[in-house]
């Protein structure tokens, strides 16, 4: 099964600021690439990594972000497929096997009308279409992996997309639980969501809330169990080091993408559950924010 998204660059809608200067549509921008104007593979700027070179614009910020992995080798079965001018390195994936980089480099090879996203292998009728030069188009199929109850039991398939075997749903949650998700942080969520570092403003993802701000997430959760005055529910987190339940951090107490946003569909955990708080159906209008009254922020910042 494959979840298949297009990897046109300008076809992802993050939003950008410092927009950086396209050097693929210019031939007198090779600095911006190269440590000389000569160009050549040699003179590629972070010690020749191709990866590291292209995002340091590609971040979803400063251009958009490249949603296919790289920096990986295919599987057999895809490297048999994949056509002969789309090359590997050291037979890994990198940005330039899917992006003729190097077509804007000499004004005479760019075309008249200029592909700004330069991708090999001739023009497709419509984004999808690019993915079958290396993907059976016959293994594909659209996957939600938000879709996660049939007759009102879990779908296996659906949990193994995010965990390592199927959790418990009955089962508590623990104090600094990792329900055995099969990356780390966001990367998880980072299969299928482009997200900027900065979303939604300032620095959030990855961001380590304070042992103050930890304890006022809390005593607010408690708030609507307790009905007690939230300077003695402060207290109480403080004396008893809770950390919140209803605003999951990752392993290591960052904020990351599911401390915000329940990726579970309604009725997956018991309403009694405090990671249920924010679940939605299947297609989600509200985008699943982990919110009580609406309030998300207040969840964790005092007025």
């Amino acid at each position: 099964m494959l979840l298949l998204r297009p990897i046109w660059a300008g076809d992802d809608k993050t939003k950008t600021h410092d927009k950086a200067p396209n050097p693929h549509v210019d031939s007198g921008l090779c600095t911006s690439c190269h440590t000389s104007a000569s160009g050549g593979r040699e003179t590629l700027r972070f010690d020749g990594s191709v990866s590291r070179l292209c995002q340091s614009c590609h971040d979803g910020r400063r251009a958009a972000r490249e949603v296919h992995v790289v920096d990986v080798a295919p599987s057999p079965m895809i490297a048999k497929r994949i056509p002969p001018e789309f090359p590997l390195e050291r037979r890994t994936l990198t940005c330039l096997s899917c992006h003729d980089v190097a077509r804007s480099c000499k004004a005479e090879q760019q075309p008249a009308a200029p592909n700004r996203n330069i991708l090999r292998g001739g023009q497709v009728s419509e984004p999808l279409m690019f993915c079958f030069h290396c993907h059976a188009k016959e293994d594909y199929r659209p996957f939600n992996p938000h879709d996660q109850l049939e007759a009102g039991k879990p779908k296996a398939q659906t949990c193994d997309w995010c965990h390592v075997g199927v959790p418990d749903v009955n089962a508590p949650s623990p104090q600094g639980a990792s329900f055995a998700l099969r990356t780390k942080s966001s990367g998880v969520c980072r299969n299928c969501h482009t997200v900027a570092q900065d979303h939604p403003v300032r620095a959030h993802m990855q961001a380590t809330p304070s042992a103050d701000m930890i304890w006022y997430m809390s005593a607010y959760e408690l708030q609507s169990k307790m009905r007690l005055p939230l300077p003695q529910l402060l207290k109480y987190a403080r004396t008893a080091k809770r950390t919140p339940r209803t605003i999951p951090l990752d392993e290591e107490g960052r904020v990351t993408c599911y401390s915000c946003h329940n990726p579970h569909e309604r009725g997956l955990l018991p309403s009694g559950n405090p990671r249920s708080v924010g679940a939605e159906p299947k297609q989600a209008p509200n985008h699943r924010v982990r919110s009580r009254e609406g309030k998300l922020c207040a969840a964790c910042h005092q007025k």
